[in-house]
């Protein structure tokens, strides 16, 4: 029982630490953007907007492709070998959160300027909750992923085709909901 513990512990003590860095640099780059938000204010920011059309409609359109098993050939690329060090996992997260901010940073910015208004400790809070909340999916994620990557790696590789199909109508749905966003808002939720 001892080694089995012993065997389980070692593996996700590093998971958490890689996901605690990562998690790090992804906070360093949603604080970064709550600050320009703050900084720039809500008119500034206005026409950023616009891009929830496009980004939507690139959504739909790739997302109703894929979902209906069209796959370019440019879609696989072979990554380079990457450096495993402790600085490579924080970038990563620097890079992750780059990358989702063009995808969220519209309702990342009205969620952080409705905070704003109430007070700056509010919108950075909000900032800092919606870091945490993405961390704590790449942690949950990494945790798994060092507890049993060779079963996971190989469930998925034999499904595949069916997760890319329906990776690519999820896409669709949330190019669909980008597009509703834009033009009519989800005043329930978040006011326009």
């Amino acid at each position: 029982m001892n080694g089995l513990v012993s065997r389980i512990r070692q593996p996700l003590v590093r998971a958490a630490l890689l996901s605690a860095l990562a998690g790090l640099g992804m906070t360093l780059v949603y604080v970064g953007l709550a600050g320009t938000t703050a900084f720039l204010g809500a008119q500034a920011l206005a026409d950023i907007a616009v891009l929830e059309v496009v980004v939507g409609s690139v959504f739909l359109l790739t997302g109703g492709a894929m979902a209906a098993g069209w796959k370019p050939s440019w879609s696989t690329i072979q990554l380079p070998a990457r450096e495993r060090s402790l600085t490579g996992f924080f970038l990563f997260g620097v890079l992750y959160a780059a990358a989702a901010a063009g995808c969220t940073a519209p309702l990342f910015i009205a969620v952080v300027l409705q905070g704003i208004s109430v007070g700056p400790v509010l919108g950075v809070g909000a900032a800092v909750s919606y870091a945490l909340g993405m961390s704590t999916i790449l942690a949950v994620v990494t945790g798994v992923t060092a507890l049993g990557s060779a079963s996971i790696t190989a469930t998925l590789n034999a499904y595949t085709g069916q997760i890319y199909r329906i990776a690519g109508g999820l896409l669709a749905v949330s190019g669909i909901a980008e597009i509703y966003y834009f033009f009519y808002g989800f005043p329930e939720v978040i006011p326009q």
